[in-house]
């Protein structure tokens, strides 16, 4: 048993503690699918059943038995050594968010003290949502402020307020926009234009034409500097283009009275009430500053 990792045995022993892979899975913030997987590993490696299986859960043989007895007090050590070791050992405090970085570093993080209980640690990654959805479903992080709706196994969400979007163009370009707004180039967040095409539907009912895009940048708040320097159109969040709007840096030339907007949900792991304090509180105090 030489080359059994760590991470296989902790979750044979949330599985066994739990009664079922529903419970371990919950116990330990992996997916079911994934838990199983791992036990079923565990168990071709070792040559033996751990468990027993039937439509009420999972229950351990006679070796199962055997192997909890040995094991469970050692990776329960072992894990917490690990967490001292690489200064997590008061991980149960710490709470790892991850978001878009306009939207956290412009609206979320300025009013940390309202969202951020004080005897909790946050540590904050940026990123796509698509990547940063993967790193909550794996365990990496414990809370993601999403701008699509999860659909993963094992996460849960709930919608917590909405972006609304505006066209935008520097002044020197809006008379050509009114005249020829498929032939300006456009300035994009991501090289498929998601919120380009986005906004089009929403708006024209059709895909924006085919268009020279001279830069592609993944940072919303670089978007807005390029487009207010003449580089080309770009489509943004209203909270991010409001400045620009108001010194007439960038200019609106469609004026909508309902823009399309765009939902932001905050995702975390399914776990048992309880069983994560730190983040709960700050799902629900951010969930509340979120709200409108």
């Amino acid at each position: 048993m030489r080359h059994t990792s760590l991470d296989a045995l902790a979750t044979f022993i949330a599985v066994a503690r739990a009664g079922s892979v529903t419970g371990g899975s919950d116990e330990i913030g992996l997916t079911q699918s994934t838990v199983s997987a791992q036990v079923q590993a565990l168990e071709r490696e070792l040559g033996y059943p751990l468990f027993e299986r039937s439509s009420r859960g999972v229950s351990l043989t006679h070796r199962g038995r055997a192997l909890l007895a040995r094991v469970g007090g050692a990776v329960d050590a072992a894990a917490q050594a690990a967490a001292e070791a690489t200064g997590l050992a008061t991980s149960e405090h710490t709470v790892f968010l991850g978001g878009p970085a306009e939207l956290l570093s412009l609206v979320v993080l300025p009013r940390f003290h309202e969202w951020a209980p004080r005897e909790v640690d946050i540590r904050v990654e940026f990123g796509q949502t698509t990547g940063l959805l993967a790193k909550l479903e794996s365990g990496e992080l414990d809370l993601v402020v999403s701008t699509t709706q999860p659909r993963l196994r094992g996460v849960e969400f709930a919608p917590v307020g909405d972006e609304h979007f505006v066209l935008v163009v520097a002044p020197e370009l809006a008379g050509q926009f009114r005249t020829d707004p498929d032939g300006l180039p456009i300035v994009a967040y991501d090289e498929h234009l998601p919120i380009i095409r986005r906004y089009w539907r929403s708006v024209f009912d059709r895909r924006p034409a085919p268009s020279r895009v001279p830069v592609t940048v993944p940072d919303l708040r670089a978007v807005a500097d390029l487009a207010a320097a003449g580089v080309g159109m770009t489509v943004l969040p209203t909270y991010l283009a409001a400045p620009y709007l108001a010194t007439g840096r960038l200019l609106d030339p469609l004026a909508l009275e309902d823009p399309p907007l765009n939902t932001i949900y905050l995702a975390k792991r399914r776990a048992r009430a309880g069983r994560a304090p730190a983040v709960e509180a700050v799902a629900a105090r951010l969930a509340a500053l979120l709200r409108p």
